[in-house]
């Protein structure tokens, strides 16, 4: 087989699968770990895939695992929006799971709820809420994710199954018209155990993740409130509506208040 038949075949399978291994290369192909290197070494010269630890990926995929702090550094202002609109959902006494997400740490910052307990497994929320006297922080530990900035394991699933929310406040790297996606697996297993362990569950993310693609899935069915700036899709609001998910947008909300203080 000639390198540009086996290059056609490599990126069929990425265009489907997202991410590729060297020994997915070899399999699929039958060909050496050599000869897979030199394809993957010829895709990265074009431009066309992007290394990853062990293979290959989209240079899409690699857009939507940028690091958390550059994600951190795109859309502020809707990010902020959200954020204090999402805050005055949670009420004194509450306890509340926080998600490791930008849009939620908008969320932590805006916080005005007194006495309450938040539970996270994100190293920046519990910095922000550090200096808080009047609630109480729960980390759920684990390994440090120096990149990313969070705790990870098994034990983060462990504990979270001891322990129970009234709300949690969760994020998204996509969302599609079948449900909210994540770049990791173990994404989505977090998110549902804390989807699980709360009474209301309180999806935060800003327009861009409507236009985005990501890899991991996690049902609708698990949501009750979705908060973001702009208004969505049509056919992801039809499907939203189908399931009884609340829709909350900043600007409207924005301009419902402008004209009660109006009429008022």
């Amino acid at each position: 087989m000639y390198q540009e038949e086996r290059l056609l075949k490599i990126l069929n399978y990425l265009n489907e699968k997202h991410a590729m291994s060297v020994m997915e290369i070899c399999s699929l192909l039958e060909v050496s770990r050599d000869t897979a290197r030199r394809d993957i070494v010829k895709l990265v010269q074009e431009g066309i895939v992007i290394r990853t630890h062990g293979g290959v990926a989209l240079p899409q995929l690699q857009r939507e695992i940028a690091t958390y702090q550059e994600r951190l550094i795109d859309e502020t202002d809707a990010k902020r929006q959200i954020g204090k609109l999402a805050a005055r959902l949670i009420k004194d006494r509450e306890t509340v799971i926080m998600d490791v997400s930008t849009t939620v740490q908008a969320v932590a910052e805006q916080i005005a709820a007194k006495a309450i307990t938040v539970i996270t497994h994100s190293l920046d929320i519990v910095s922000i809420l550090s200096g808080r006297e009047d609630l109480q922080v729960y980390v759920l530990g684990g390994y440090l994710h120096a990149k990313n900035r969070l705790f990870y394991g098994p034990s983060v699933i462990e504990k979270l199954g001891e322990l129970r929310a009234d709300k949690a406040f969760i994020g998204a790297a996509a969302i599609r018209s079948d449900g909210l996606y994540f770049p990791y697996e173990d994404d989505v297993s977090v998110k549902k155990e804390m989807a699980r362990r709360s009474d209301q569950v309180i999806v935060v993310a800003d327009f861009s993740k409507f236009l985005s693609k990501s890899v991991y899935r996690l049902d609708f069915d698990l949501v009750d409130i979705l908060i973001t700036d702009q208004e969505v899709p049509a056919e992801i609001r039809d499907v939203l509506d189908n399931k009884n998910i609340t829709i909350i947008q900043c600007e409207e909300k924005a301009k419902n208040e402008e004209e009660n203080r109006h009429e008022s």
